[in-house]
């Protein structure tokens, strides 16, 4: 009993905290930058010719603009709920890979959240967080699919998810390929029950991840927006830029305190879990020469997916990718970090002397006591932040919504704020482009800026 509450109070308190966060944060979420463009280009095109006009003079990314225009199909009070939305899809996706100890996934997405690098573009602004956090919900159902094989289905479910969940961007749709060929060898080198049927859904899969970047990369639009930006020299200068890129991102991390605190809560956590649960897992461990291999080949998946993000930025804008972008980055670090865990917890089980296991397991909760209550002062304060930038972008909108609309309605010249918000200027990025969607969204014919 002491055990349990030692184990799930002080995750309980955190996972709270989070919640509170996200509920009290997205009902200030309003459109910004980007936001008021795709709404003008779908008012203007409807949704199917959208989708087509978008493919040839922008972007391949179909998955992206499909659920971006379908969001905003049903309206601007939609950005309200999408944070909330996406951190419950991504949690009850996740549910059936910690089968073992539910609370897990909660606790893995909110640890996700918590180490973003630029959680307001990537969960909060609609055009981020449909670019590079919901595409998880798909790919942690293909991961359910994989540990729950259903013989109903499930050959046609492993080709489209990876297929669904490559085509939101090309900077997930690369390393979804590393993770895929990752869980093949986890597969191969496992004790696990139906291996074959799991292989063959984990071929059929990333046969679908191939073919999402394959027909992203055939887009004319993909090669319209290629042509606007800069590129480097050549090939070698890519890869250089890329290693450094890398390199530079995992030292920052190591120096970061929440991530270290998030490792050492998520591992301590499993550790407890899997202990508690043995009897489940006993009959698949296959020794510590295999697992060793396992452990390594997450820590080199973890360091690749990360280094194909960064390269994608490289490769395509010749800059390192925007801090939004390496929301897929994170999700792929404890992904692997996940299986590290899993797999050194089940060596320590099987090796060190069961006279240690209980003192062992008192360890770990000390651990995640100290750990979940570091991450709420982090967490407080972080999100703290975010919510009052949030809101003082509501607040500006609000006001300047009522200017405009009226100024629709009189024919009169608006007078609004300049709004920003986490990092992004609303009306004036692109050399003034976010203003005239503007314009088009409010229809109105000028604007002046205070």
């Amino acid at each position: 009993m002491i055990k349990r509450f030692l184990f799930f109070i002080p995750i309980i308190i955190l996972l709270g905290v989070g919640l509170y966060f996200i509920l009290t944060t997205s009902p200030f979420v309003r459109y910004w930058a980007d936001d008021f463009c795709s709404a003008v280009f779908l008012r203007n095109n409807g949704y199917l010719r959208a989708q087509v006009l978008w493919w040839q003079s922008w972007t391949g990314r179909y998955s992206y603009i499909a659920f971006l225009d379908l969001f905003e199909s049903i309206g601007p009070w939609v950005v309200r709920f999408l944070p909330i939305l996406i951190a419950i899809l991504m949690t009850v996706s996740l549910i059936p890979v910690f089968f073992f100890e539910s609370i897990l996934a909660p606790l893995f997405i909110l640890l996700v959240l918590i180490n973003a690098p630029n959680l307001t573009q990537s969960f909060y602004w609609q055009v981020g967080s449909l670019n590079y956090a919901f595409e998880f919900i798909f790919f942690n159902l293909f991961i359910s699919l994989i540990i729950w094989p259903k013989r109903k289905f499930a050959y046609l479910l492993a080709f489209i998810l990876p297929f669904i969940a490559g085509g939101f961007s090309e900077a997930f749709a690369l390393p979804q390929i590393i993770l895929i060929v990752f869980m093949m060898f986890l597969v191969y080198i496992g004790n696990f029950s139906e291996k074959k049927m799991r292989i063959r859904l984990l071929i059929i899969g990333l046969a679908g991840a191939i073919l999402s970047i394959l027909i992203m990369l055939l887009s004319p639009g993909n090669a319209v927006r290629s042509s606007l930006v800069d590129h480097l020299p050549n090939f070698f200068e890519v890869i250089k830029s890329t290693v450094n890129g890398t390199e530079l991102y995992f030292i920052n991390l190591i120096h970061n305190k929440p991530f270290l605190y998030s490792f050492a809560l998520l591992f301590s956590a499993i550790y407890i879990s899997v202990n508690r649960n043995w009897g489940l897992f006993k009959k698949v461990y296959k020794g510590v020469r295999s697992y060793f291999f396992v452990m390594v080949g997450s820590i080199l998946t973890a360091i690749i997916s990360t280094g194909i993000v960064i390269f994608s930025g490289f490769y395509g804008d010749a800059i390192a990718p925007p801090d939004r972008t390496m929301f897929i980055a994170i999700y792929a670090i404890f992904i692997c970090f996940f299986v590290f865990s899993f797999y050194t917890s089940l060596i320590f089980i099987k090796v060190v002397k069961k006279s240690w296991q209980e003192v062992l397991v008192y360890i770990m909760l000390v651990v995640v006591l100290i750990m979940s209550l570091r991450l709420v002062k982090e967490v407080f304060v972080h999100w703290q932040i975010i919510k009052w930038d949030m809101a003082t972008y509501s607040t500006v909108m609000y006001k300047n919504e009522k200017v405009l609309n009226e100024s629709h309605k009189t024919g009169t010249v608006p007078i609004i704020n300049n709004a920003t918000v986490g990092g992004l200027d609303s009306f004036t990025d692109n050399d003034g482009w976010v203003l005239s969607c503007v314009k088009g969204y409010y229809q109105v014919s000028e604007i002046k800026l205070k």
